[in-house]
């Protein structure tokens, strides 16, 4: 479900809920509306920009109430985090010009992605994972929210991680053949061909499909948990390709596609801490 929000909102959320803070005012639960509010302030803090448009993900929402401590509040589930993926979008809004008000438009819609951003609903305290931050955002979220790993084989702690501080892609883990293949055509065709009938990426492709398969095709794809003295390892696949912008950038590409195993050590008290990892293949 997504939803825009605009600039008048976004002054709304920190008015009203620094002046929440500022008296000490015990409120209810945000909705999803001031929720998504919240979500479009953290980017607009960083990035000013007239309006947003949010796409929420309940999917995430599931893993936070399994892995928390406190997964129930009363007789209900503590359901207080909403995560919202936000966008820029098209919006008209006024603004003031030679000291009269005058209507603008915010015509681009294709900007930016600006990520992923969780909504504490109790507290209005909003966490985006962006960048080279958030690896320490997701220690702090999972510090405030009391999210631990779900067994000695963490396999959702590993995903919503992977998620929060990796990006959402699929090609974060690669489990077999067919999804590595997968996730490389579609890399090359978006970075060589991003237009409906060009089809130059095809060639380039199919030429690092076959050196791939000519020295690794016996490789094994695999995410493994290994008990270590302070919690567990976890080791798996994942395949970064070419770096891809919007609007695309021209030759020479940026980035080489890469296959590579990961590594993370996951303690019991739910820090994560980034193993060095190994690159299994690379080419232009």
């Amino acid at each position: 479900m997504s939803a825009r929000i605009t600039h008048s909102a976004i002054a709304t959320a920190f008015l009203l809920f620094g002046l929440q803070a500022a008296v000490g005012q015990a409120t209810p639960w945000l909705t999803d509306e001031q929720a998504r509010e919240v979500a479009a302030a953290a980017i607009n803090s960083v990035h000013p920009a007239p309006c947003f448009s949010t796409y929420r993900n309940e999917n995430l929402e599931d893993s936070v109430i399994t892995l928390r401590w406190n997964p129930l509040v009363g007789n209900h589930f503590n359901n207080s985090v909403y995560f919202y993926r936000v966008a820029s979008d098209v919006c008209y809004y006024v603004a003031e010009k030679d000291g009269k008000p005058v209507r603008m438009a915010q015509v681009s819609s294709d900007c930016c992605e600006y990520g992923l951003v969780a909504v504490d609903r109790i507290s209005s305290k909003s966490y985006w994972f962006h960048g080279d931050k958030a690896a320490d955002i997701f220690k702090e979220f999972a510090q405030d929210e009391q999210i631990r790993p779900d067994s000695s084989e963490p396999t959702l702690f590993t995903s919503l991680y992977r998620d929060l501080v990796w990006g959402e892609s699929s090609a974060n883990e690669i489990r077999g053949l067919g999804q590595l293949r997968d996730a490389v055509q579609q890399n090359f065709q978006s970075a060589y061909s991003p237009y409906d009938g060009d089809i130059v990426w095809q060639r380039k492709f199919d030429r690092w499909w076959r050196k791939f398969l000519s020295h690794k095709s016996e490789l094994k794809f695999e995410t493994t948990y290994e008990r270590a003295s302070y919690g567990t390892t976890v080791r798996g696949y994942a395949f970064n390709g070419f770096a891809l912008t919007i609007p695309r950038s021209g030759p020479p590409l940026k980035g080489t596609p890469t296959l590579f195993q990961w590594a993370i050590l996951i303690k019991s008290d739910g820090t994560v801490e980034r193993l060095p990892s190994k690159t299994a293949y690379s080419a232009p």
